[in-house]
């Protein structure tokens, strides 16, 4: 096999690009049953302005793999990294990890840099990187009926999601990960501000199908309206049928105790149901413990490993 190319992906023209990512939006929907196509959208735009940096593999002038990062004050962010299926091999997508990471070494102010690249097919490595193992579950929904006779505990309600608290949400989420090991991989959980953004990309641009304001919760405090729980969850219209995504649960630190994820993991899937999803999928870092048997007692299944990498003392 022709050995292949890198090159800057600004160099790129969308026309080369077109049929890799075509390629990867059903690898997605095979993989994960996740709609990959808005930010495939995403991508086309930027690559069209020549303004997303990254690495594509070229053979010859057909781009045949690529990644792209961008950059956030002083961490940069390895969002996506994909080798076509005929080009696909360790070699070739270490190849690809390796030059896209020495690009970013363009950036001085970068001082941490953080991947989880979803769409490897073989194990990756790096000397200096931290890894972290995390899940990925599957729920069918076939034949099932979640009733929402689910009640919240005396003192607490469960109510839809509602935009007008999205800031306190985001408090919420500072709150419950700014000390927990999912910390460890986005580090964007311990700054109010950074939880803020990272919150507020999740709804507007998610990265599997469309957020879903019907499928996501909130459990306040009766007493004094305080959010101490949130469910986000995104919708994919897939081949197979509809897809419901849990992308976001977490509780106050301080409540963990009274059953609160469960309650609301029954509502979203009670509306998954409704809604006639065929099933719904998450992810979970293994380390996770509490929150994987939550997700197993519920009928979650594994159906793959993936790999978080961060390389915090940056740049090497």
């Amino acid at each position: 096999m022709t050995p292949l190319q890198p090159v800057a992906l600004e160099e790129i023209d969308l026309h080369q690009i077109e049929g890799l990512l075509e390629e990867e939006i059903e690898r997605y929907l095979e993989w994960y049953r996740w709609d990959f196509s808005a930010t495939a959208r995403l991508v086309r735009q930027l690559v069209t302005t020549h303004s997303l940096g990254g690495v594509a593999l070229l053979a010859e002038q057909r781009v045949v793999g690529y990644s792209y990062f961008v950059v956030e004050e002083t961490k940069a962010l390895i969002g996506d990294v994909y080798v076509r299926d005929e080009w696909a091999s360790a070699e070739n997508e270490r190849l690809l990890m390796t030059t896209t990471v020495e690009a970013v070494r363009a950036f001085p102010q970068v001082k941490r840099l953080e991947s989880q690249p979803m769409m490897l097919r073989y194990s990756y490595s790096h000397p200096r990187a931290e890894r972290h193992e995390r899940h990925f579950l599957d729920l069918e929904l076939r034949d099932t009926n979640w009733p929402e006779t689910f009640k919240a505990p005396e003192g607490y309600r469960i109510e839809p999601w509602n935009w007008r608290l999205e800031e306190d949400a985001a408090h919420l989420l500072y709150r419950a990960y700014r000390r927990h090991l999912d910390a460890d991989i986005n580090d964007q959980y311990r700054i109010p501000a950074r939880t803020r953004v990272y919150l507020s990309n999740m709804i507007r641009y998610p990265s599997c199908g469309s957020f879903s304001q019907e499928c996501s919760f909130l459990v306040t405090e009766k007493s004094n309206g305080q959010v101490v729980g949130v469910l986000l969850a995104s919708l994919s219209d897939v081949s197979s049928g509809k897809v419901g995504h849990v992308a976001q649960l977490c509780v106050d630190p301080k409540l963990r105790k009274l059953g609160l994820g469960r309650l609301m993991m029954h509502a979203a899937l009670a509306r998954f149901c409704e809604l006639d999803c065929e099933s719904s999928t998450l992810t979970v870092t293994a380390a996770n413990q509490a929150a994987e048997r939550l997700y197993r007692s519920l009928g979650y299944v594994e159906r793959a490993r993936l790999s978080a990498y961060v390389w915090p003392t940056w740049p090497l």
